[in-house]
């Protein structure tokens, strides 16, 4: 073995001695030849010698053990989720349309294919993943996900959706629009550090419409591409980059029979692991010889109603539906050879009355096809039941504070039957959680779900209701003598969305014309109609100027797209001149953004881009900067503190937006985080943004009017705090008495507080508030916030209790833990 590497070593040396010599032995190919098969021939020779050696061997046996190992455990998950299709068990029972999302609301356009083994997704729009469980599903059971066009109302929830899966789910498909891998891509890395260790894009298969078609044990899906001209792409109406639809038809497999157990008495078949053979579809041998085939064991009867052929579309112009028209799949069921039982309509209204669409309506008016419209134009029907339930509770409490959610006039109760669905023409227009049978099934074990918003909550106590009296007397005195700059919180959660907190999202209002939004969550835009209606948002997003993000996390800025959409269409639906909406972020937040603009849609031509990242022209001098001997250079290191102001494009008018400062200061969480300091319509308002206790952000925002603050733990999870660059709810009051500001609003808490945080008696002795979602607070009314306390510690006192015992837990079994460190630590040095 080394007589072999000698000779490649002396073999390279003189070859690389003939290439850089002048000898005309340089020009000699049939020599060069030779050296480079005689080092290729010792090279064969070392590998042979080293594959053979003992410790070589074992490394390979040890792989080939592990490769098998993944091999079997990639084959018993595929099972689970795959099962051979010529098992009876595995062909659905039952199957049945739900509507999750019916185009308005608090979520677009989304329904899911239930099957009792699997759950087949169209579009994944922002909060899907939080309000799946309305139709109690969980976010693991979404293996396919089908995406009808490529926008970000039809793939925002998508992330969310892999991110809450567990560690050893099966890989999830997207089947329909192409590029979607890659933007998850490139959001991966800006997930919150909350998650630990993300667990896709490896979890992730694409299967894009030029694949065809996708089978399984229940359905076959056949994908029809909806393309226009290709000169369609340049036209203004259609901004679309990837500018194909994709149209779905399901197919579901023919209903299993079930075992006769007449027959099986009369072919003598014994009771035992045959019988489940010949459940599976496959033949057995009976002890007396015979061969039974599952034919003769199967009952004749086939189940009645089933409606097995459904048809999903969603169509972005005339051309996209001209397209379907002509499409060879569609053509058996124009021609009546074959019967559309179900159509799924997902395209816009301003598309559902052109002449294209009604031709092909015309083409399907047989009588027999229901029509499901799924669009904008739907009955508004508020049916996330925790949300609106959660908001009329507090807003019993004080209803200055807690505005009336929209829609504001609607009562009743939200069912999975058709009471609340309208008729129109041949449309259906659905409801949320309304269900519509593919196949029933012979029985159905799952209760219908009902949501009750105008359910009673819990009787509160005669403290609780004194306390709410004496509250109401004192809201009733305030004089309004400033009402704006008013702060809404849209989201208080931190990381992960909950039953009843979104995650971050502020609105400032400095005028009835000027308005800014500081960090986008997603759902911030539902949150956003819930509160100020459909009209009310159009005025809103007309009146914003600007948006401020404080750094890249998802849960900061996943929201932002809806945004600057819903803004274009509200100046096009008040036939105002669009105006670019200003963004004030770091170059983090940018890379996705570019990303999606060059993949599915261009919105970079819509904003105004403030990169906070970048090194102002002059740049001030920075203590975190080098001491250069030649200061006119740039600093490589970028201000811990910057006036934006100076940077702002020249839409800015600081007369109409009342906005006489505005600061970034960098925070400790991720790099390039940011808070930001300003002062809006007179008042100093410091956002933290995600952070640790940061003394620079106690200096600029000193004498602050009101400073909004993450606490996202609670006192004693200091570990955790520093460990993840958070703060804890004492941390976050210190950083508010050393910057000396007025109020103090504590917000952005832990998915493990659902409803409320943990009250310390000491937040009492100041003016701190927890926020709440919706809580939409003029700055007059600003010392309501705390006074809020004593009545939550009442109204949530079970939560509140729970929280307890979780913390007493936690403190019983720290001090286990320590006292068993201290105990083997005795027995180590006795011995």
């Amino acid at each position: 073995m080394r007589r072999a590497v000698s000779r490649i070593v002396e073999n390279r040396t003189l070859l690389t001695r003939f290439f850089s010599s002048t000898s005309p032995l340089f020009n000699n190919e049939d020599l060069i030849e030779s050296i480079r098969e005689r080092i290729a021939r010792n090279r064969r020779i070392l590998q042979k010698h080293s594959s053979s050696h003992l410790k070589a061997r074992e490394v390979n046996a040890s792989i080939s053990n592990l490769r098998q190992s993944m091999a079997s455990v990639q084959k018993k998950q595929k099972a689970a989720h795959e099962p051979p299709a010529n098992s009876i068990v595995n062909i659905p029972s039952q199957v049945s349309i739900e509507v999750l999302g019916n185009g308005t609301g608090l979520l677009r356009a989304c329904f899911i294919l239930r099957t009792p083994l699997k759950t087949y997704m169209f579009n994944c729009p922002e909060n899907a993943c939080r309000f799946l469980w309305q139709l109690r599903i969980r976010s693991s059971s979404v293996v396919d996900l089908f995406i009808t066009s490529a926008n970000w109302d039809n793939i925002a929830g998508i992330s969310s959706i892999l991110l809450s899966k567990e560690s050893n789910a099966m890989s999830t498909r997207l089947h329909g629009a192409m590029n979607i891998k890659h933007f998850l891509e490139c959001i991966r890395p800006f997930q919150d550090s909350d998650y630990g260790n993300c667990k896709y894009p490896s979890q992730v298969e694409e299967r894009p419409y030029t694949m065809e078609s996708y089978e399984d044990a229940g359905m076959k899906v056949t994908y029809i591409p909806l393309s226009p001209p290709l000169g369609l792409k340049n036209k203004e109406k259609n901004s679309k980059v990837n500018n194909v639809d994709v149209a779905f038809l399901i197919e579901m497999k023919e209903a299993a029979r079930r075992i006769d157990a007449v027959k099986l008495m009369e072919l003598k078949v014994p009771k035992g692991p045959l019988i489940g053979k010949l459940k599976s579809g496959e033949a057995v041998t009976l002890p007396d010889g015979r061969t039974i085939q599952p034919d003769q064991v199967f009952s004749s009867h086939k189940v009645e109603g089933e409606k097995p052929i459904l048809l999903v579309a969603e169509c972005t112009t005339e051309e996209h539906v001209e397209s379907l028209l002509n499409s060879s799949s569609m053509q058996p069921f124009f021609n009546n050879e074959k019967r559309l039982d179900y159509m799924v309509h997902l395209s816009k209204e301003e598309l559902i009355n052109t002449p294209s669409y009604k031709t092909l309506m015309n083409k399907l008016s047989d009588g027999d096809t229901t029509h499901l419209l799924i669009n904008e134009a739907n009955p508004v029907i508020p049916a996330v039941e925790s949300v609106y339930k959660h908001t009329r509770l507090l807003r019993s409490i004080s209803p200055s504070l807690f505005p009336a959610l929209h829609p504001i006039d609607w009562s009743g109760i939200i069912s999975q039957n058709e009471e609340l669905s309208q008729k129109e023409n041949e449309f259906i227009r659905v409801a949320p959680l309304q269900r519509y049978w593919m196949r029933k099934g012979n029985s159905l074990n799952e209760e219908p779900i009902i949501n009750n918003l105008l359910a009673s909550e819990p009787e509160l106590t005669e403290k609780a209701k004194q306390l709410v009296t004496d509250f109401q007397k004192l809201e009733a005195s305030i004089e309004k003598n400033c009402e704006f700059p008013k702060i809404t919180f849209f989201g208080t959660s931190s990381a992960v969305p909950s039953k009843y907190r979104n995650v971050t999202g502020y609105l400032v209002e400095a005028s009835n014309e000027s308005a800014l939004l500081l960090d986008v969550g997603e759902g911030t835009y539902g949150q956003m109609k819930a509160v100020f209606g459909e009209e009310g948002c159009k005025k809103l997003l007309v009146n914003l100027h600007c948006v401020l993000v404080t750094h890249a996390h998802q849960d900061h800025m996943n929201g932002l797209y809806t945004i600057v959409a819903r803004r274009k269409e509200a100046f096009e639906s008040l036939r105002i001149p669009y105006r670019p909406l200003v963004l004030v972020c770091n170059r983090n937040v940018l890379k996705p953004l570019k990303t999606y603009s060059i993949c599915f849609e261009n919105i970079e031509n819509l904003l105004e881009i403030v990169d906070i990242s970048r090194h102002p022209l002059t740049p001030p001098g920075s203590p975190n900067g080098p001491p250069g001997k030649r200061p006119r250079l740039p600093s490589p290191h970028l201000p811990p503190s910057r006036d934006i102001l100076d940077d702002m494009p020249k839409s800015f008018d600081k007369n109409v937006w009342k906005l006489e400062e505005l600061k970034a200061v960098q925070v400790h969480h991720t790099r390039m985080a940011n808070g930001f300091v300003m002062r809006v319509a007179g008042k100093r308002i410091v956002f933290s943004g995600d952070t640790k206790p940061c003394d620079l952000l106690v200096a600029e925002g000193q004498d602050a009017d009101v400073l909004v603050h993450e606490s996202t733990f609670e006192d004693g999870h200091e570990e955790d705090a520093l460990r993840k660059r958070h703060s804890t709810m004492g941390q976050a009051v210190d950083v508010g008495k050393r910057m000396n500001a007025k109020n103090i609003i504590l917000t952005h808490f832990s998915a493990r507080y659902p409803k409320v945080p943990v009250l310390p008696q000491y937040l009492d002795t100041e003016n701190i508030g927890v926020a709440m979602d919706m809580l939409r607070v003029r700055f007059d009314h600003l010392p309501l916030v705390s006074k809020l306390l004593p009545i939550y510690r009442e109204v949530f006192v079970a939560e509140l209790f729970e929280l307890t015992i979780k913390k007493e837990q936690r403190i019983l079994k720290d001090k286990e833990s320590s006292e068993k460190k201290q105990q083997k630590r005795s027995v180590k040095q006795s011995s």
